[in-house]
């Protein structure tokens, strides 16, 4: 699928690589021709433009199918019958002839391609003569056709055939993305940039390459230190959106209506679709792609596909056609209850000049920054004065709430919290101030920040009066003042989630879960705290209110799973936010990339988990709301310390360039990864306040930093790590317990079933430990140990196998000599000891012991294991 140039990168891309092939086949005598289909896949003109090129045929000639003329006999082949006025029509003959003979006079016998449009309306003549025309090597049909479905009988039974060939148009994948970025753009995209850049596109590699392959991506996408930054809404060029929206040009008026007005829309249910213009266009674009539907509460509800469709259109739609659309629907739009729908409704009345009320504008904003999209927020609110002392209606106030959120969400936390603090001195009103109240607490768990702006707001609540008073005693209250507890390190002594069962409310129900689930972490139980935090994912995923929240439920579950070493838990978690596009993952990118190196690092692929990590650090810079960075350089310091990786000094500069070290579990986490490099702790005036002792950490975090005093050398290390893990449940903490066990027993046998045990937890980077402890311990002769150790580096990856230092000794005792790989390439070719010893001359108890050597260092039982194994 991919042509790979010597130096690793690709030439061409994958939508390059399928039209040049499509190309060169089509002026082969190979076969009779193409076809081109557009129902997965938007452009075919100019996906036929590139197989042309690709072909550059010495003619091409133009057939066209039309509906007036579909049961008039050879009616499109009219300009390959321009000077042949003479024909017998009835004649299937005297027409082919006649054909052949025009084609030869305009080519010489040179290669010629006939380029067929709307083949549907192709009566069953022309398709027979267009069939039998392909026949000559130096001819060939490329069809440009809409939807298969609508393709004409005649022609399904060519293509079933076989002489006719479908040119598959590949859809793309995220991985795919990625690969195109890093390859043919020069620079890494990091992972979930591409699964959300995929996504946009709806994989289609045409919409990829008219985004990227324009000269204005760079105003768009920055390019840092190799690493692409996509913006948080990722907008279009004029350029960019003209391109887009010229896909479209070929459609009927009916149902480029259709299109447009689902798009300035967002969605729209079908039936209005269908009662303004039929069933015929909206089926036409479902077929073709350019729509999609989805069902929601009974709904079936219609939007543009894919989502950069739906922005081309609307930045390129005119202002006097806009605004007959919107008369046209305006009315069945009223109702609309989902957010997207609202948003646009209030966008699209603000374009057309539709008078829009200070409340709906605040209500459009306020869904806007539930939907991750501050820059859209901060437009709507730009409509509203921020005059509080002025407001009468609370609107104003609201809307500085929800300007706090925008520059919280853009990364200014110190921004946000400065216009909160302005905002409780006013004296807002005590549904603002529960609206502060709820909202500061979401910084201060995310980031450790705000605590005495919290304080404040919640102390001058509580003064207005008997509201205040009784909203501190309500259920949400206490769960809050928990979590804070739980967050600092102290177990509450009655906890309220043991006295209450789960509350109705899904507000109280999700800080319920939040609260069971950081209890639970409390104690160690990380798998029982992924599934309260799982649930609490489950009620923001299912209301719209509660979509702030996401984003502190998916970091905090992520670096629970990735820590505790739960990968398929990870995975399936990764899958979920994705596939049901949690808008604020968008806001992870950075993160994402620390736990993907993070999984890639513990199970033994350093190398790819630095490239990680190093994503992360660059990503992280721009915007880092939840303050990762910190740990992020770390990671990376210490993976390039391990592997001894020339950058590690470019991280170690990193790190101290930082001037905030993230919240205090994590900030202990770094400052162990770079003790263990051999960096000392970061001065006073560096480390934050409201530190807490290493007693007071969750139970996974104890047991990391003991393992990484034990790398340190720390005196009775290894006996305080081994009391730390025990107990634990969780794999990474069940690895690292079984591995101390076995390095204080020093036990051979306990060694390798620490080492296998690792393994089949996916804690492939503690296997080296054991291993180089092994061959420290046993002499380099002691076959059996040297089998036992081989059978278990044969099963780690090639990264930790080739850069692993405590592996390079037994790298060296299981390397075959040139006699020991030439035996083993006669055992595995099926030759016998006997065999073997005639042709070399040796004893067959020579060969033996050269078989017995190789299946040593190989870590194999057997002679017939040679075969399956290369040397």
């Amino acid at each position: 699928m991919k042509r790979v140039s010597p130096a690793g990168k690709l030439t061409r891309s994958i939508l390059d690589e399928v039209l040049h092939a499509a190309g060169r086949e089509l002026v082969t005598a190979r076969s009779g021709g193409l076809l081109l289909t557009t129902s997965t896949v938007f452009g075919g003109d100019f996906l036929l433009t590139r197989v042309l090129a690709s072909a550059d045929p010495f003619y091409t000639v133009s057939v066209q199918g039309t509906e007036s003329f579909s049961d008039v006999p050879y009616a499109p082949l009219a300009p390959l019958l321009q000077d042949s006025p003479d024909i017998d029509f009835e004649s299937e003959l005297d027409v082919l002839s006649a054909v052949r003979d025009r084609i030869q006079r305009l080519t010489g016998g040179r290669s010629c391609v006939v380029v067929v449009r709307g083949p549907e309306h192709l009566d069953s003549a022309s398709i027979a003569l267009l069939t039998r025309l392909a026949e000559s090597p130096s001819v060939g049909l490329l069809i440009r056709s809409g939807p298969r479905s609508k393709l004409p009988l005649d022609l399904e039974l060519v293509l079933a055939d076989g002489f006719i060939e479908e040119v598959h148009i590949p859809v793309l994948t995220a991985a795919d993305v990625r690969e195109y970025f890093d390859s043919i753009l020069g620079a890494t995209l990091p992972m979930l940039s591409s699964t959300l850049v995929c996504d946009v596109i709806g994989g289609s590699p045409v919409l990829l390459e008219m985004v990227t392959r324009d000269g204005e991506l760079k105003d768009l996408i920055q390019l840092r230190d190799g690493v692409w930054i996509l913006p948080r809404e990722l907008s279009l060029t004029d350029r960019m959106a003209e391109r887009i929206f010229s896909l479209i040009a070929d459609y009927a008026p009916e149902e480029t209506d259709v299109l447009l007005t689902v798009a300035l829309a967002h969605q729209i249910p079908v039936e209005v679709a269908v009662h303004f213009w039929g069933v015929d266009p909206v089926n036409a674009l479902l077929l073709e792609g350019a729509l999609s539907r989805e069902e929601d509460a009974g709904t079936i509800w219609l939007r543009a596909a894919p989502p950069i469709l739906g922005a081309a259109i609307r930045h390129q739609v005119e202002p006097f056609r806009s605004r007959r659309l919107w008369e046209n629907v305006h009315e069945h739009l009223t109702d609309l209850t989902n957010t997207p729908g609202i948003i646009h409704r209030v966008l699209w009345k603000l374009s057309v000049g539709v008078t829009v009320d200070d409340h709906e504008v605040l209500t459009a904003a306020t869904m806007a920054n539930r939907l991750d999209q501050p820059d859209t927020a901060e437009l709507l609110l730009r409509r509203l004065p921020s005059d509080v002392a002025a407001d009468h209606s609370g609107v104003f106030a609201a809307a500085e709430v929800q300007r706090a959120r925008t520059e919280f969400y853009n990364g200014r936390t110190d921004l946000a919290l400065a216009r909160l603090r302005r905002l409780v001195l006013s004296d807002p009103g005590s549904e603002v101030l529960i609206s502060v109240i709820h909202f500061i607490f979401q910084i201060n768990l995310a980031t450790g920040l705000g605590a005495s702006a919290l304080s404040e707001a919640i102390r001058r609540h509580t003064a207005t009066g008997p509201a205040g008073k009784a909203y501190e005693s309500t259920l949400i209250v206490r769960l809050g003042r928990e979590l804070q507890q739980l967050t600092a390190g102290i177990i509450p002594k009655n906890p309220v989630v043991e006295a209450t069962g789960v509350p109705q409310d899904p507000r109280e129900a999700l800080c319920w879960h939040l609260v069971s689930g950081e209890l639970l972490y409390r104690r160690g139980d990380l798998l029982g705290a992924a599934a309260e935090l799982d649930l609490a994912l489950d009620l923001v995923l299912d209301h719209e209110h509660l979509r702030n929240h996401g984003g502190y439920i998916v970091t905090r579950l992520m670096f629970l799973l990735a820590g505790g070493g739960f990968w398929d838990e990870l995975a399936a978690l990764q899958t979920k936010v994705t596939a049901r596009r949690a808008p604020w993952i968008k806001r992870f990118t950075g993160f994402w990339e620390l736990v993907e190196g993070l999984t890639a690092l513990r199970r033994g692929r350093p190398l790819t988990a630095l490239a990680h990590f190093r994503t992360a650090v660059v990503v992280l810079r721009a915007r880092d709301i939840k303050q990762f960075r910190p740990l992020a350089a770390a990671l990376a310091t210490y993976t390039a310390w391990l592997i001894g990786d020339p950058s590690l000094s470019d991280f170690v500069g990193e790190y101290r360039r930082l001037t905030h070290l993230g919240p205090p579990e994590r900030r202990m986490l770094a400052e162990a990864y770079m003790a263990v490099v051999g960096e000392a702790p970061a001065s006073a005036s560096t480390r934050q306040r409201g530190l807490i002792p290493v007693e007071a950490a969750n139970p996974q975090i104890r047991a990391e930093l003991s393992v990484l005093r034990v790398q340190i050398g720390a005196d009775d290390a290894v006996d305080v790590a081994i009391e730390r893990t025990a107990g634990l449940s969780d794999p990474r903490a069940q690895s690292l317990h079984t591995v101390l066990t076995a390095l204080a027993s020093g036990s051979v046998s306990e060694l390798v079933d620490a080492a296998e045990f690792c393994l089949d937890r996916g804690q492939d980077l503690l296997v080296p430990v054991c291993l180089g402890v092994l061959l420290t311990q046993s002499p380099g002769s002691n076959s059996k140990v040297v089998r036992s150790a081989s059978k278990l580096l044969a099963r780690l990856d090639p990264e930790l196998q080739r850069l692993h230092p405590q592996l390079a000794s037994l790298r060296h005792a299981t390397r075959l000599t040139s006699r020991e790989a030439t035996i083993a390439a006669d055992v595995a070719a099926g030759k016998t000891a006997k065999q073997i010893a005639k042709q070399y001359g040796v004893s067959i108890r020579t060969v033996d012991g050269h078989v017995e050597s190789v299946l040593t260092k190989l870590g194999l039982s057997s002679r017939k294991d040679i075969g399956k194994r290369s040397p």
